[in-house]
């Protein structure tokens, strides 16, 4: 989806809309790690005003997803889940060696590095209870899941908010509709 949700985007700004504002409403199991990075990058590229709301679980690459974004609003049960990053089985060929395990290894440590920066940098500015890179890391080792009050304290979230959605003059991208787009 990343290429689609992107591709969707560039596409609008080529095209000349007149865009002010992005207001994504998120719910996210996660994903590719590399994605997740990508599309934060992707987030603070963008020259318009950026909001995102978190309606249930953001959770591993879509926290990093989330945290692109420049507002950052959760409902009241929402929940952000951190932990270490993994990559599936089938990256890997039939038959793997030391210097293969060893390079895997190295770059899962060097994302998980850089997903506990990106939370850090995003989260210190909006925190009350800002956490540092080291709690960063242990909360991703233990697999930890921060509630809205604990997300709001920690800086994912500046406020808890139920939004009342627009019916007008908004487009709905779901994960269906981006799927039936070309990338």
């Amino acid at each position: 989806m990343e290429d689609v949700f992107t591709g969707f985007i560039l596409n609008q700004l080529q095209g000349g809309e007149k865009i002010s504002e992005y207001v994504v409403y998120l719910n996210s199991s996660g994903g590719s790690p590399f994605s997740g990075i990508t599309l934060y990058n992707f987030l603070k590229s963008l020259p318009q005003k950026t909001t995102v709301y978190n309606m249930g679980s953001v959770d591993s690459a879509g926290v990093l997803f989330f945290l692109g974004f420049q507002n950052r609003i959760g409902v009241p049960d929402c929940s952000f889940m951190i932990h270490q990053t993994t990559l599936p089985r089938t990256i890997f060929a039939e038959y793997i060696n030391v210097f293969d395990l060893n390079t895997q290894q190295a770059s899962l440590k060097a994302t998980d590095k850089k997903s506990h920066r990106i939370i850090e940098k995003e989260t210190r500015p909006k925190a009350t209870k800002p956490m540092s890179l080291s709690s960063i890391a242990t909360a991703a080792l233990k697999t930890t899941t921060y509630h809205a009050q604990e997300a709001q304290e920690h800086g994912f979230i500046e406020r808890i908010e139920q939004p009342t959605l627009p019916n007008t003059s908004v487009l709905y991208l779901t994960d269906y509709y981006l799927s039936t787009l070309k990338s």
